[in-house]
């Protein structure tokens, strides 16, 4: 069975807790192979299909899906998972979430005590009350903070979406002097707050954690933090197909999700989960019950259908004074 991987320290994650052990389970190998989206739709589109499992965020496999480029997950025949263990809003008929990641503030502990740093958005704006150099994502890194500059603004976590564009980017201005940088990928965010070039962020959990399990001077406030799913699905015309399900069923048990937890921070979508996670890891992942009540998820279908829009925005936006 053929699936789609990331490289790095992910890959070397879903090996040691999934890959390996399904391989084990079940005697069928796992190929591990790289791909981009485009990559896997002009497969599909061209009828060679070469892969069975795509491992993709969430707005990359709704626009597969979008294209009918995903077969339909077999829920009814799994066996190793109970699908009604999954958290509802990951568990759609052609992708099963596969993990959560967060955008989350991050600060430097040696600036702001823990008893006075910017516990959300809105104080994460105030460059009075937390002066000191900021860093936020590019769009080039998937999608422009405007959930945040909303946040900031005073609208409510239930309340986002639409997204009222205008009214973000207005907010965006008020805090763009005080951004030493745009980061456009995971690793450059954490080099801006690891050589304190920025003493306040908002990364990707992972990126902050790893930092923190160095050593770095940082801490996580997880208020009003920005969940995105990881999904799985199946390639449409794989040609491993009924592997591909049996794989799939495999990752979502609670234990494999919980045991993946051991390797990287990100959080496990299966509820029974954290059942299997170690005390010293709980409070690193973004669905951990307390950090899930204080989050919101991403509208990834809004961005899908907008992405393009507010990628022309931005570029006009990033470059005026």
């Amino acid at each position: 069975m053929i699936v789609r991987g990331l490289g790095g320290a992910y890959q070397d994650a879903m090996t040691a807790a999934i890959y390996r052990p399904f391989t084990a389970t079940t005697g069928i190998e796992v190929v591990v192979q790289p791909a981009t989206a485009a990559q896997v739709r002009a497969m599909v589109e061209a009828k060679r299909v070469s892969m069975d499992v795509i491992d993709l965020v969430d707005v990359s496999l709704f626009s597969l899906d979008n294209i009918g480029a995903l077969e339909e997950i077999d829920y009814a025949s799994m066996s190793f998972s109970n699908p009604d263990d999954l958290q509802p809003t990951v568990r759609r008929r052609n992708m099963a979430g596969n993990l959560y990641f967060s955008t989350v503030l991050a600060y430097n502990t040696e600036v702001f005590r823990p008893d006075a740093h910017p516990h959300n958005w809105a104080e994460f704006w105030s460059m009075t009350n937390f002066p000191g150099a900021r860093t936020l994502a590019d769009q080039k890194a998937g999608a422009a903070e405007l959930e945040f500059a909303l946040l900031a603004d005073g609208v409510p976590r239930n309340k986002l979406y639409p997204i009222d564009i205008d009214r973000a980017f207005a907010s965006l201005d008020k805090i763009k002097r005080g951004v030493v940088k745009w980061w456009d990928t995971g690793a450059v965010s954490a080099e801006l707050l690891e050589r304190k070039e920025a003493v306040v962020g908002g990364i990707w959990n992972g990126r902050a954690q790893a930092l923190i399990d160095k050593g770095a001077p940082l801490a996580i406030e997880w208020n009003e933090a920005k969940r995105q799913v990881q999904y799985w699905g199946i390639v449409k015309g794989a040609p491993n197909a009924a592997n591909a399900q049996k794989f799939i069923d495999f990752a979502l048990q609670p234990k494999v999700q919980g045991e993946l937890t051991r390797y990287i921070a990100y959080g496990p979508t299966n509820k029974k989960a954290f059942d299997f996670v170690r005390d010293a890891d709980r409070r690193k992942l973004p669905s951990l019950p307390e950090h899930f009540a204080q989050s919101f998820e991403q509208d990834a279908e809004w961005w899908l259908s907008n992405l393009s829009g507010v990628g022309r925005r931005w570029q006009s936006w990033i470059l005026s004074r």
